[in-house]
């Protein structure tokens, strides 16, 4: 009789203790602790902490969880570094001969393509030396068909002796001299004409343009240093990385098999992006041991922009033989990292796992765990070895239901009360040994 006074004693000392040292969330594990520690001198205990009185046996409440399937995948081993966004191709657009700006055909920060007019320059006096060009070779052309026509006669009278064969010599000068003097007016005329051509200035490159930095009536000159306006090509982009020369073995294998490699912009809301490896520098930056990438990005949303910080991450290769599930499934404890696992019963047992690394939310097991099982990722500090559990998939909207339980077949419904509350008292795991990065 005194053992059990002293029992019931314990047990309503550990209930206050739990009531005021505790919140509701570890309230019942703390007593299913105490419970299982006494059950030796008291009888048997249920796997969920409850006693067992005379071989009837009590389950506390169902607690709610949500859970997930564990997957099996390869894990991507990544290499990760700082970068910056690079136009494809820039281009400063100067003037190829002097004159005065009369018309500019685009507007600041437009998309143009290449052979797009940019700018014409006066051509007034261009087209008047061109004429004049075209005159002078008129004016030769028919002076050389009358030599011609004079070489002839001679050439026919200097074999009657009528005329010198001195006459005829000095005739077919003039002849030859006319025909280059025709041949130097010619090219005169193209020179003129391809100065016409460099009054209008044309798009050399697809692109966005910059600033303008002259306007109708400004006098340019082809010698001057400052650009008219920059055309940058956005579509596709490059983004510049620097990584630790002893990556080198990672960062050529990546460019090899021409690796993924994933751009993120950070923000309020961070934007995600796709490219590929495309180069890496011949040598090592001896001043800052690193060695420098880039990766082709096709940017057809112009979501990256020259200059632009950037964080870039190189898939270098794929492990196979891993199970993954979410990193909220998997918590530290005295013995290592450990699961709860839901078995087919609907109850729930914790289960010591391997992690390897976890990359973007995702943690991947090498061992204790099988494709197909479904894993605790929200509600674990409720739990207790042996207890119910009601599951929810993540995203489901519908009311949980017991683990294992069938669907109900379809037919008159109800208003749904909405989804059973979820466990959010789980806290975030522990890095582990490595975040998923090289």
């Amino acid at each position: 009789m005194r053992r059990l006074f002293t029992i019931a004693a314990v047990l309503l000392a550990a209930a206050a203790v739990t009531w005021f040292a505790y919140p509701p969330s570890r309230q019942w594990p703390v007593l299913s602790h105490v419970a299982r520690l006494i059950a030796p001198t008291t009888g048997t205990v249920t796997a969920d902490g409850s006693a067992d009185k005379k071989g009837g046996r009590q389950r506390g409440p169902a607690v709610p969880v949500v859970a997930a399937v564990a997957v099996a995948a390869d894990m991507p081993v990544i290499l990760s570094a700082p970068g910056t966004v690079e136009a494809f191709a820039t281009v400063e657009v100067k003037p190829r001969v002097d004159g005065q700006i009369s018309a500019v055909a685009f507007t600041e920060g437009q998309e143009i393509k290449a052979g797009d007019v940019l700018f014409r320059l006066d051509d007034r006096l261009i087209r008047a030396q061109m004429r004049q060009a075209e005159a002078n070779i008129a004016r030769d052309r028919a002076a050389l068909k009358d030599a011609e026509g004079i070489l002839k006669r001679r050439e026919t009278l200097v074999t009657k002796n009528i005329v010198t064969e001195q006459a005829t010599e000095t005739q077919r000068s003039t002849v030859e001299a006319l025909i280059a003097s025709i041949a130097a007016g010619e090219a005169q005329f193209e020179a003129w004409r391809t100065q016409l051509d460099y009054l209008t200035i044309l798009a050399p490159i697809t692109g966005r343009t910059g600033s303008v930095r002259t306007k109708i009536g400004a006098n340019v000159r082809m010698a001057e240093v400052t650009p008219l306006v920059i055309i940058n090509q956005t579509r596709p982009i490059m983004v510049t990385f620097s990584v630790p020369q002893a990556e080198l073995v990672n960062l050529r294998r990546a460019l090899a098999s021409n690796s993924e490699a994933t751009i993120r912009i950070g923000g309020e809301k961070p934007i995600e992006t796709k490219g590929n490896i495309m180069f890496i520098d011949n040598q090592v930056d001896r001043t800052t041991g690193t060695l420098m990438g880039k990766a082709h990005v096709p940017n057809e949303q112009e979501v990256l922009w020259p200059g632009q910080a950037v964080e870039v991450e190189v898939v270098v290769e794929r492990r196979p033989g891993f199970i993954t599930v979410p990193a909220s499934g998997v918590l530290p404890s005295q013995q290592g990292m450990l699961a709860w696992v839901i078995g087919a019963d609907g109850t729930v047992r914790p289960r010591q796992v391997a992690l390897a690394r976890v990359i973007a939310g995702t943690a991947y097991l090498s061992d204790g765990l099988n494709a197909g099982e479904r894993v605790v990722i929200d509600g674990q500090l409720r739990l207790a070895p042996g207890a119910s559990v009601t599951v929810r998939e993540p995203g489901e909207t519908t009311k949980g239901r017991p683990a294992g339980a069938e669907k109900p077949d379809a037919g008159p419904r109800k208003r749904d009360p909405g989804p059973a509350p979820a466990a959010r008292d789980t806290p975030a795991p522990s890095p582990g040994p490595e975040r998923g990065r090289t």
